[in-house]
C-alpha cells in the first residue's frame, strides 16, 4: 500500500497518483505486447536461424546427419515439418505474459541434447529459438514505461 500526504491539498498530484494505482492494478494491456514482442522474436529467430538473445547463428547440419537424411540439404533448420515454429503460442493474464510450445521435442531442440538421451542416439546442439534479444528487452522496457506514464 502506498501512503502519500500532501500538505497543500493538490488535487492533482492525488489524482496522478490515483491514476498510476489504477494503471499498476490492470497490466492486461502491457502484458499483451510484451507477450506480442516475445512471440515475434520467437519467429525471427525461425527466420534468422539464429539464438534470439545472441544472435549467435544455429550450428548447421552434420555431415553424417545430411548423409542419412539427404533431403534436408538446403533446408531450414528445426522447419523439417513447420509444426514446431506453427506451435508456439503466446498468452497473457493481469500478472504474466508467456510464449512457448506443447511440441514435446521442443526442450531439446532449445537446450541440446547428449546421445542416448530419447528421441534418439545422436547428440543434437542447442538452437535456442526462444528468448530476448537487446532490441527486444528494451522494447518491453519502453513499453513498461510509456504504459506507467499513462500511455498505450
Amino acid at each position: 500500500m502506498i501512503t502519500i500526504s500532501v500538505t497543500n491539498n493538490s488535487t492533482q498530484v492525488l489524482d496522478v497518483i490515483n491514476q498510476l494505482q489504477q494503471r499498476v492494478q490492470d497490466t492486461a494491456p502491457v502484458m499483451r505486447k510484451i507477450a506480442g514482442i516475445m512471440a515475434d522474436q520467437v519467429e525471427q529467430a525461425f527466420a534468422d536461424e539464429a539464438d534470439p538473445a545472441t544472435g549467435k547463428k544455429w550450428r548447421t547440419f552434420s555431415p553424417s546427419y545430411l548423409q542419412r537424411n539427404p533431403k534436408r540439404s538446403g533446408g531450414q533448420l528445426l522447419q523439417d515439418s513447420g509444426q514446431l515454429a506453427s506451435s508456439i503460442q503466446n498468452e497473457y493474464g493481469p500478472d504474466y505474459a508467456a510464449v512457448g510450445t506443447n511440441k514435446i521435442y521442443a526442450a531439446i531442440h532449445q537446450f541440446g541434447g547428449l546421445p542416448g538421451m530419447k528421441p534418439g542416439p545422436a547428440a543434437i546442439p542447442a538452437r535456442p529459438y526462444l528468448g530476448l534479444s537487446p532490441e527486444g528487452e528494451q522494447e518491453i522496457i519502453e513499453i513498461v514505461l510509456g504504459y506507467l506514464g499513462g500511455g498505450l
